[in-house]
């Protein structure tokens, strides 16, 4: 027996100290959905194979939701990610907006999985997190611009959502009748104008005023209606 040791101790210390396998991973990722508080398990095979990872392997949330979780492995010099599909999740959580409340808030909507050109849109595809500077022009934040909408293109998963990636919902069409806002110190003043462009809401377009003739750079801001804007001629 004690001539033995050795070769048990030398096999003992040669093992991976974090030897990962389905079962594994699966035991992980459902610890970390119980510690966020999330419903679901993940879909994987228990004989499925990971790198090893001489430390342990993290485990959150893809592109802030739960739908896919990042499995990741940060040991020097054994670096890898994996990604594992969760089954049974809740959706994601879309932080509610103030009525006529600006894109651009520090916030951007972003997709959950990565989607076919033409699908409608609903809430357990996107998820809202803190932009930045790389976000980019045209980044969509308020989930009722983008739920029930289709997509014209075939963005991935985890990439922000942008006005382009939808096809167009025009609230105010060309020829149309449109209601002209404009406030000017503190007092609001409505008066009755022509649409001159088509405009999704807080796209601007060019308006006619119907009293004077005169035309007008404004923001559409809702069903037929516009506002002038103190930067916008």
């Amino acid at each position: 027996m004690i001539r033995t040791l050795p070769a048990l101790v030398l096999a003992l210390w040669a093992a991976p100290l974090h030897a990962l396998d389905g079962a594994e991973v699966s035991r992980l990722i459902a610890e970390a959905l119980a510690a966020a508080g999330q419903p679901g398990s993940a879909v994987l095979s228990a004989n499925r194979g990971f790198p090893p990872c001489s430390e342990p392997a993290r485990v959150g949330p893809k592109g802030g939701s739960w739908n896919t979780v990042r499995l990741s492995c940060e040991a020097p010099g054994e670096s890898w990610v994996r990604f594992v599909r969760v089954e049974g999740s809740a959706p994601a959580a879309l932080v509610a907006r103030k009525a006529n409340q600006p894109e651009g808030d520090g916030m951007a909507l972003v997709l959950t999985e990565s989607l076919a050109k033409g699908t409608v849109l609903n809430a357990a595809h996107l998820t809202l997190v803190a932009s930045t500077s790389a976000t980019g022009a045209g980044t969509l934040s308020d989930p009722a611009r983008a739920i029930g909408r289709r997509l014209r293109g075939n963005p991935g998963a985890g990439q922000p959502l942008l006005a382009r990636h939808l096809e167009y919902d025009y609230a105010v069409t060309q020829g149309m009748s449109v209601t002209i806002t404009n406030e000017i110190r503190g007092i609001r003043i409505e008066t009755a104008g022509e649409a001159l462009d088509s405009g999704q809401l807080g796209e601007p377009i060019r308006v006619a005023n119907r009293s004077s003739g005169c035309i007008l750079r404004a923001i559409v801001s809702g069903p037929n209606k516009v506002t002038l804007a103190p930067n916008i001629r």
